[in-house]
């Protein structure tokens, strides 16, 4: 071994005898004797020693060189929603007109989705008529109650197709006549209002000679009552060609304009991810005001299963972080077992109040710990410059020249349901292709009936066929001859044919265009098959055969096939108002289908036993 000089080194204690150093270890192993695994980790209570060497071996004695946070500031701007725009928005499209908007006011939901439905909905009619009866019946004005039934009667069809619709049948007989059209009334007191609402006159016909103020107040009441029951409005959000609503909201941001696009909205749940933001080259008059908010103490961030800080504490056993089975190439699962297990404790909460319906930027972000110490936090970013992010906005992509602003750093409390009552379908389609036809269906299962209320379109299918009498001689043949097959009556056809913008050979767009059907009736009377609903239809004003066909985007109906429903809902604002309103839903399907179509078909005969 070499010798180490060391210049001007002397020994402290000449006469001392340095010897070499040997350093032991000693480690202890368990040698379990069982595969028993429960025995070890129960961690029996034994010694009061060993219980804090199993605290000091887990590090919980151990400190870190920081502090904890125990102040944090955060100022930002925040902007309330103000217009809303129904319909999609398109490159090169005139936009439609925007409308002023309060979301304290009315949910997004409900803005979207209504549509007018006591107008088709007789049974409705009645029941809001009825309502006017008992109010001024109430008010001892049972003759100017007869007057109006007499002068505004629900006027039902008598010659109407109700095969299958028992219950419309029977409400029928028993309204027809009697009941007093609500709708009717209220068109006949539109121009007798002012712009706010206030009914200033009653009509002329039917005169009124006694209690007129009185009779003027019952209306008054009357029209408020109805104006609340049902949230009304002219559908103008809702997409025929894709079964989807589209629409848009803005807010102005700093000194921009942000606007809020959902244009494929169609499932019911709408929050903020159903949104693209995009900031407009408009600039607002005033910019939005920057709020700082009150100083707050942060919270630890606490979830099921999360492991206990301390060895000695229970955790949580309905979550169990140790049963998940991941593989070496499940990512996911992976990051998301280190997050909970390892760096779920280095998380705080810090409450921000903000109005519901707002866009909000964080302009300022300060934290200070238990030594004083106050740092200023920004934006987090990746290691290759991309900026971390949660609960991000999709960039609609809008260039405004250098004064870009990026909307991705927003963060959007859309005014949106928690939870609804939805009722039964009203109307309900299902689209599916038919491979064997190549061709889609649309098949109405339920549709309103006479009364307004739904019925089941299957059975009318059913009892038609069984009303069918054969006027032909029975045949001995054995095989027939059959031109076509029959498709029941609900069963709308839809054929591909080229969009009306495409270039056939150059670029092909196809999109499924709605048919008609026609039969033969034993007359010799040739009957157009249309839908009777109207989720089908494209301007229900008009009669069925004088209406613009309706064209659907071929993939709007894949392969699985989509469900198509409108139904009443109802929900509470956050200003304690009750909503009822009539919307629409679209959903996946179950898959392809089958009409059974078939031509130039030779089909056995079973022989007929007298």
């Amino acid at each position: 071994m070499p010798n180490i000089l060391i210049n001007g080194a002397t020994l402290l204690d000449a006469q001392r005898v340095v010897r070499p150093t040997v350093l032991t270890w000693n480690r202890l192993e368990p040698l379990p004797l069982s595969t028993d695994l429960e025995p070890g980790l129960s961690a029996a209570v034994a010694d009061p020693l060993w219980l804090l060497a199993r605290q000091w071996q887990f590090l919980e004695f151990a400190g870190e060189d920081a502090g904890s946070p125990i102040d944090v500031r955060v100022s930002g701007e925040s902007a309330m929603l103000t217009r809303y725009t129904p319909g999609a928005i398109t490159t090169g499209a005139a936009a439609p007109p925007p409308r002023a908007y309060d979301p304290t006011a009315l949910p997004l939901e409900t803005l979207v989705e209504r549509e007018p439905a006591r107008e088709a909905h007789p049974r409705l009619a009645a029941e809001a008529g009825l309502h006017l009866m008992r109010l001024l019946q109430a008010a001892r004005l049972d003759a100017v109650a007869e007057a109006y039934r007499a002068k505004f009667p629900l006027l039902l069809p008598r010659d109407a197709d109700v095969i299958g619709d028992d219950d419309g049948a029977e409400w029928t007989a028993l309204a027809r006549d009697r009941a007093l059209d609500a709708r009717a009334l209220l068109r006949a007191l539109a121009p007798l209002r002012n712009a706010s609402g206030v009914l200033l006159a009653l009509p002329a016909d039917p005169p009124v000679a006694d209690a007129q103020n009185v009779a003027l107040r019952v209306l008054q009441t009357w029209i408020r009552s109805v104006a609340s029951s049902i949230s009304e409005a002219p559908i103008d959000a809702w997409n025929a060609r894709r079964q989807e609503y589209a629409f848009s909201v803005t807010a102005p941001v700093g000194q921009r304009n942000v606007t809020m696009i959902a244009d494929e909205y169609a499932d019911g749940d709408l929050d903020w991810y159903s949104f693209r933001a995009r900031v407009d080259a408009s600039v607002t008059a005033t910019p939005a005001p920057v709020i700082a908010h009150a100083p707050t103490i942060p919270t630890p961030v606490d979830y099921r299963g999360k492991p206990a800080d301390r060895y000695w504490e229970f955790e949580d056993a309905r979550v169990n972080f140790g049963a998940i089975d991941a593989g070496p190439t499940d990512l996911s699962r992976l990051l998301l077992m280190e997050f909970a297990l390892v760096y779920g404790n280095d998380w705080f909460v810090v409450p921000v109040r903000l109005p519901v319906g707002s866009l909000f930027r964080v302009s300022g972000f300060s934290v200070r710990d238990t030594f004083g110490v106050e740092t200023k936090v920004s934006r987090m970013r990746n290691a290759g410059g991309a900026a971390w992010s949660l609960f991000e906005l999709s960039d609609a992509g809008a260039t405004i020249g250098a004064n870009r602003q990026n909307a991705r750093d927003l963060f959007y409390l859309a005014p949106t349901i928690a939870s609804r009552l939805e009722g039964a379908p009203l109307e309900e389609i299902v689209l599916f292709r038919d491979e064997m036809a190549n061709m889609a269906w649309a098949a109405e299962r339920r549709v309103p009936g006479v009364s307004g209320d739904a019925y089941d379109r299957r059975t009318e299918a059913e009892r038609r066929a069984a009303g069918q009498v054969l006027t032909q001689p029975a045949s001995d043949a054995t095989i027939a001859y059959r031109l076509a097959t029959s498709v029941p009556d609900y069963w709308i056809p839809f054929v591909p044919v080229p969009d009306e913008g495409s270039t056939p050979g150059i670029n092909p767009v196809i999109q499924l265009e709605r048919r008609v059907i026609r039969r033969t009736e034993r007359d010799g009377v040739v009957r157009e098959v249309h839908p009777k609903g109207v989720l089908l239809r494209t301007d229900p004003s008009l009669p069925p055969g004088q209406e613009r066909a309706l064209r659907i985007e071929e993939e709007e109906v894949p392969r699985d096939g989509a469900i198509v429903e409108r139904r009443f809902q109802f929900a509470r604002w956050i200003n304690g108002e009750s909503l009822l309103w009539l919307g629409r839903r679209k959903s996946a399907g179950r898959g392809e289908g089958s009409s059974g179509l078939r031509y130039d078909v030779l089909a056995r005969e079973e022989p007929s036993v007298e």
